[in-house]
């Protein structure tokens, strides 16, 4: 497909701290989009000055009359986004290598066929609230093999970053019809792609991502390092079944079942069915084969 417009779409909520270094990153874009969408989901700090002060006419930011929470902000811009444009998550804090447009609308110009719902998505490097760098690649940090990655290792937990993300139009209109309550859009729009869609992953770290206190695309699972006291009390509760083992994951499960089962091949539906049918087995039961999917498909590495 030749290539389309391109549409940044970016929810925003109190992020009068990052916001500017982050624009003013996609600003400066060797490929610039078209439009940057910025729904505000009515901030109490500077955030939205902060934005007008740039005056420039691709912004087109807009406030919400009510809070609509991450998600659902989004789902707002993506509807506002030119219909035939293909849209590129933006988060508020972080900071965009100056080719991230260029290379993932050169890719996407390839996956995109026009029907089918396709995202590209890259590795990233992370940072703390100063711009020093923590990790080079999130992917050689968590030990994940992009190569691996399918529909059994995601319903054990996503790593497929939205701020790293562009969609074609196909799989927009997959998004507009997720339950925003459920879970939050990168986790959904990996389970749709990795069964029904196309997908492509590129190496390139193209994403400074900002690690702070006020963020929430991450899991703890996947930043910072648990002690081993911490795993022990952590082991402990899930054996005496005081807390239950990857309840979020389950839900999801169900949910994702629910709404694709008629579009699955029935080796999909057998994955995500096996995968449901461990929710009441005892916890050693669902760790290990939590590891045994994770070292079918990514070696020793995770846990």
């Amino acid at each position: 497909m030749s290539a389309r417009g391109i549409s940044v779409i970016m929810a925003t909520f109190n992020g009068e701290k990052y916001i500017l270094k982050q624009l003013e990153s996609i600003l400066s874009q060797s490929l610039i989009p078209d439009e940057i969408i910025i729904c505000d989901d009515n901030s109490t700090d500077c955030t939205v000055s902060i934005i007008n002060t740039l005056n420039n006419n691709i912004i087109k930011l807009y406030t919400n009359e009510r809070q609509l929470g991450v998600v659902e902000n989004f789902k707002k811009a993506a509807k506002l986004a030119l219909p035939t444009n293909w849209i590129v998550f933006a988060d508020q804090d972080d900071v965009w290598e100056l080719n991230k447009l260029q290379l993932l609308t050169e890719e996407m110009a390839r996956l995109d066929n026009g029907t089918v719902p396709a995202l590209i998505y890259s590795d990233l490097k992370i940072i703390d609230k100063n711009d020093k760098i923590i990790a080079e690649s999130f992917w050689a940090q968590q030990k994940i093999n992009p190569d691996k990655i399918n529909l059994a290792t995601l319903l054990y937990g996503n790593v497929v970053t939205g701020c790293t993300m562009i969609i074609n139009q196909a799989m927009a209109a997959e998004f507009f019809l997720m339950d925003s309550s459920a879970c939050l859009h990168d986790e959904w729009l990996a389970l749709i792609v990795y069964s029904i869609g196309s997908v492509k992953f590129l190496n390139n770290k193209l994403v400074l991502y900002r690690q702070h206190e006020s963020n929430i695309t991450f899991s703890d699972s996947y930043v910072g390092k648990q002690t081993f006291f911490d795993g022990v009390v952590n082991d402990a509760q899930l054996l005496s079944k005081k807390r239950k083992f990857l309840p979020h994951q389950f839900k999801l499960a169900k949910l994702f079942l629910a709404k694709y089962r008629l579009k699955l091949n029935s080796k999909q539906l057998k994955t995500i069915e096996r995968f449901i049918d461990q929710e009441d087995k005892n916890y050693l039961f669902q760790r290990i084969n939590r590891r045994l999917t994770y070292s079918k498909y990514f070696g020793r590495g995770q846990k």
